[in-house]
């Protein structure tokens, strides 16, 4: 997963055409006929899926001004953009993406498309199992703010197969409701927390997707192998640019951005904050909008693929990477380099930071596991460095 947590402050009507602006026409050519723009769930604290149902684009817009999907109960009443004060945030979204070689294979062969589209979806469950049991809201008096937490979260997961530009990409937009229930009425989700939490969030969905057996089965079973620690399939790598028509723009745009500052400013260096924001303006600059495309099924990017040189006859097998299982890991090891690059990371930190890095530690280390596996593992880890 790259990027990290937004806040979206729009109406709903405003989020559907985002959502649906962030595809090609020839995402159309995999919706079936269906209406679902949007797969709807709610989670308890205690991690527990408690209703799961699709929404259409009405119904989802809905849910972006504050209208419970379920009941038609209003939630609150959202605050609108002034000249002082931004609108209230209608939701906060991170989007589980995949290796770029990794939608390559899944537009190759539609057996390693369905073992990614379940290795996807593991990955925003055990995400939205995780938040649901450390979201958070505060109560009392400004000034006296006691932070609770929430009993339950609002989450909505909608698939997208391609990128803008037409080209394999297949990512998940997960948006987080800010829209909680504690202490007997609905509450603003604590926002400051989850921004904390994001590393750790993002390191678990890209974990689950790189340790995922049965896509690594899928893949070998077609002659590609996963590598545990990128999670890109080794033999498909070399055609990424091929299928990256939009991150050369945004290339291009930043090495422009960057001449551009350099110039007005010479003789000083780009910091981290504004390298950050030359690539957010990279990416935001000449974006395409929603366009037909040509690419309306796997045939057209094959065609593309071959025409850059695929082979699937001659296309050279790496060699296989050594199975490493969750019990192979030294626990206390990982808890022990966690606390290591957090303190190397920092003065402060916090028990996010901790997780985070023992959930890329454990993929540094190769390991395939199942989510289960996986969650129990990381937790484990966790507490032990936490103890120590």
């Amino acid at each position: 997963m790259k990027g990290g947590v937004t806040l979206f402050r729009g109406p709903g009507t405003a989020a559907r055409r985002y959502l649906e602006s962030d595809r090609s026409t020839a995402d159309d050519y995999y919706l079936e006929g269906g209406t679902a723009l949007a797969d709807f769930t709610i989670t308890n604290a205690a991690g527990e899926v408690v209703a799961n149902t699709g929404l259409d684009p009405e119904q989802y817009a809905g849910w972006v001004d504050w209208v419970h999907p379920l009941t038609g109960e209003r939630m609150g009443i959202p605050r609108e953009a002034g000249e002082i004060r931004k609108g209230s945030p209608r939701f906060a979204e991170m989007v589980v993406n995949t290796p770029k070689s990794l939608s390559i294979a899944a537009a190759l062969h539609p057996e390693v498309s369905d073992a990614l589209d379940a290795a996807q979806q593991d990955a925003v469950a055990e995400i939205r199992r995780w938040l649901a049991q450390h979201a958070y809201t505060r109560v009392g008096p400004r000034g006296e703010q006691e932070i609770i937490p929430a009993e339950s979260v609002q989450t909505v997961a909608v698939v997208h197969r391609t990128s803008r530009a037409g080209d394999p990409h297949r990512h998940v937009h997960f948006q987080i409701g800010t829209r909680v229930p504690a202490a007997g009425k609905w509450r603003a989700l604590d926002t400051a927390v989850l921004f904390k939490q994001q590393g750790a969030i993002r390191a678990l969905g890209a974990a689950v997707i790189a340790a995922h057996p049965h896509l690594a089965a899928t893949l070998d079973a077609h002659g590609l192998t996963l590598d545990p620690v990128t999670g890109e399939v080794t033999e498909l790598e070399t055609f990424n640019p091929v299928m990256s028509k939009r991150a050369h723009q945004v290339e291009r745009n930043l090495k422009r951005l960057e001449a551009e500052w350099e110039s007005a400013h010479p003789g000083e260096e780009a910091g981290p904050v504004v390298r950050a924001r030359l690539l957010h303006k990279a990416w935001a600059h000449e974006r395409p909008n929603k366009k037909p495309s040509d690419l309306g099924d796997e045939d057209a990017w094959k065609q593309e693929l071959v025409e850059a040189g695929y082979n699937p006859e001659t296309l050279t097998r790496a060699p296989a990477p050594e199975r490493v299982s969750v019990d192979d890991l030294s626990v206390q090891e990982v808890a022990n380099r966690a606390l290591d690059r957090s303190a190397a990371g920092g003065s402060t930190w916090t028990v996010h930071t901790i997780r985070e890095h023992v959930t890329r530690i454990t993929t540094d280390h190769g390991a395939q596991a199942t989510p289960t596996e996986l969650r129990e593992f990381v937790q484990l880890a966790t507490d032990l460095a936490i103890g120590d």
